[in-house]
């Protein structure tokens, strides 16, 4: 990637995670490196020390720009299942604008500053619903473990239908003396349509919490 040759204005900390971003895109995550961020902006590696620490700064602001641009919605609004499937669409559509960056989602700490709006979401729907204070973690924390997975698996960081497409090839008649569920499923796990995963992942964790808060005794018992 040659520099660019034309005189630049000042150097900002959001133009670096921008092109950090766009590099990931192009390069791929694992090809990130403060230098050829240096060279997608103009400017000498050391520059680039005047806005960001190190490596990991510039990983961690990545996360933080993909939390960030979560359009929130209204979930006040919404009766909870409702309110459920809009924060994890809006969740979704922000983190897929940069699938390569979605590894980040799960590797950085799961404590930073711009996820707390969307745990506020989440929380806030889940009381809402009628679950106590301590449910409402675990099923939050469920919730965004399986938004994370989603993504990673969306974006092509997790095995799906490359490794299924070997089970359903040449080696599935082997296969079915040793692993007769797999090779049952061969087509099946050979096919991966992610929109109707996502869906399905979802709406089997809101059947669950519903579930869950069927099962509450009307009327305390003595």
């Amino acid at each position: 990637m040659a520099a660019r040759t034309t005189l630049r204005g000042p150097l900002s900390r959001d133009e670096i995670i921008t092109a950090a971003l766009d590099l990931a895109e192009s390069e791929g995550l694992e090809n990130l490196s403060l230098h050829r961020i240096a060279v997608a902006v103009g400017v000498k590696t050391t520059s680039l020390y005047h806005h960001v620490s190190d490596k990991a700064d510039v990983l961690d602001a990545m996360a933080d720009h993909v939390l960030s641009s979560v359009v929130i919605p209204d979930v006040d609004s919404m009766d909870w299942p409702d309110a459920v499937r809009a924060t994890s669409y809006a969740f979704r559509t922000a983190a897929m604008r940069y699938p390569s960056s979605a590894p980040l989602l799960l590797v950085r700490r799961p404590d930073r500053p711009a996820l707390l709006p969307i745990v506020d979401l989440a929380l806030r729907a889940l009381r809402r619903a009628g679950l106590e204070r301590s449910q409402t973690v675990h099923v939050m924390r469920a919730h965004i473990a399986f938004l994370v997975g989603s993504l990673l698996r969306e974006s092509g960081v997790t095995a799906n239908g490359s490794a299924a497409t070997v089970i359903a090839g040449p080696h599935v008649d082997l296969l079915s003396a040793e692993l007769p569920a797999v090779a049952e499923s061969a087509d099946e796990l050979a096919a991966c349509d992610h929109d109707a995963e996502f869906e399905f992942g979802l709406e089997l964790l809101v059947s669950s919490v519903r579930q869950r808060l069927n099962a509450r005794p009307d009327r305390p018992v003595g």
